[in-house]
């Protein structure tokens, strides 16, 4: 871990947007289009690529589609697949670097299956054992992690650890979970456990991104994201928004992305969907940046952008919006706003 960082243990991003972002309602993208959202991915530089389960036919042919397009370059590719054998020999077929096995501790769903904690534990255990032999990455995951209670959850994690998993998984599947637990829970794995810890977000009460932080700091080292944020219902951590907070606490951890791609990449799937770019996020090329109040643009003009940004546009391939002639707008003027532009540019001071 780096001590000196406020993210002392982050490695890195595991971007969802070609498997959870595909389950955003919609979201119906095309080979063509997947190749060209993993293209985006690529130029931003996120350090894996998560796809959907490869036991369905037409998601196989996809995967093995895009991993012949990869050509030896760009993020690797990770299957997220059930806890069952056919699942694991579908993604050796497909090609994929690692698949990311979701696991259940819920009694409901282990009645349905018909297995017992125990046989499912053993499933587990040679489902490890045949992804590692085939030279497959090994993340295990529970579901709706916060949701439960020991000892499931973690006997599932001590299980793929003993099995020598590369990652084991925490979601908050419902999106209701606040910080300061997600800080305990994440902390008390990081001290139990000698092993990378991936940290998956839904939004459902707006905490994504926040938990995605205090995650980090407490030990997780990957995050998972989707451009747009989209996904289930209100979808799961924006990773132009994971990276402004990253860029914003520990600038060497984010210079080893391009964020300036962030913004023509998330426009480009607001497109695909059909959707408006969300107004609040740094990469709506309309508003990420837009000053509109008098007081604020008064305090631009006369101190530059340092006084209301934080960061600057330029850094997410965006631009500033200078709004007047509105009735909140004061008396600022176009001859202001073009002086403006002159001295200061696309950027802050």
């Amino acid at each position: 871990m780096n001590e000196t960082s406020p993210l002392p243990a982050f490695k890195g991003i595991i971007d969802s947007t070609l498997r959870e972002g595909l389950q955003f309602s919609r979201a119906d993208f095309t080979l063509a289009q997947m190749k060209a959202i993993y293209a985006f991915l690529a130029r931003i530089g996120v350090d894996f690529v998560e796809v959907g389960n490869p036991v369905q036919p037409k998601i196989r042919e996809m995967i093995a589609a895009l991993v012949r397009a990869r050509r030896g370059a760009g993020p690797r590719l990770l299957s997220h697949i059930r806890n069952h054998p056919d699942d694991v020999l579908r993604a050796v077929e497909a090609g994929v670097h690692g698949v990311n096995i979701l696991c259940t501790v819920d009694a409901e769903r282990l009645e349905a299956m018909r297995l017992a904690p125990e046989a499912y534990a053993e499933r587990l255990r040679t489902n490890i054992r045949a992804a590692k032999e085939q030279g497959l990455l090994v993340r295990v995951g529970v579901e709706d992690f916060f949701g439960q209670v020991p000892p499931g959850r973690l006997d599932i994690h001590a299980l793929a650890v003993e099995c020598g998993v590369d990652r084991i998984a925490v979601a908050d599947t419902l999106g209701r979970t606040m910080e300061w637990e997600v800080f305990r829970r994440v902390r008390a794995l990081w001290r139990r456990f000698d092993t990378d810890i991936e940290a998956h977000f839904h939004n459902d009460l707006g905490h994504a991104v926040s938990n995605a932080i205090v995650a980090l700091q407490a030990g997780a080292n990957w995050i998972s994201t989707s451009l747009l944020g989209i996904g289930e219902r209100t979808g799961i951590t924006p990773l132009s928004s994971l990276l402004a907070n990253i860029h914003i606490l520990d600038e060497a951890a984010a210079a080893r992305y391009d964020l300036r791609w962030l913004t023509p990449a998330e426009s480009e799937v607001a497109r695909l969907c059909g959707i408006d770019m969300p107004p609040h996020l740094v990469t709506n090329p309309e508003n990420g940046f837009a000053h509109k109040a008098g007081i604020h643009l008064d305090a631009l003009i006369k101190f530059g952008p340092r006084k209301y940004e934080c960061l600057s546009p330029e850094v997410f391939g965006n631009k500033r919006t200078m709004v007047i002639d509105s009735f909140i707008s004061g008396k600022t003027t176009a001859e202001d706003v073009r002086a403006f532009e002159k001295r200061f540019g696309g950027g802050p001071a």
